[in-house]
């Protein structure tokens, strides 16, 4: 259910938002999807301003919350 919300952000304009990125990445890492997470949390702190735990959860490839 979150996934498909967050989709819809996504769709709206949300791409451009580091925050909902990251939150995409952390709804793909509960859903199994590590690779795609890390993606998404990469692309978030290329558009900046992410939570304080974004560059923990890109190097040690878990999700911090």
């Amino acid at each position: 259910e979150a996934k498909k919300w967050i989709l819809k952000a996504l769709e709206n304009g949300g791409e451009k938002n580091a925050i909902i990125v990251e939150h995409y990445g952390d709804i793909l890492y509960k859903l199994g999807e590590t690779k795609e997470a890390i993606k998404n949390w990469e692309k978030a702190k290329e558009l900046g301003e992410g939570s304080i735990y974004l560059e923990r959860k890109i190097q040690e490839k878990e999700l911090y919350e």
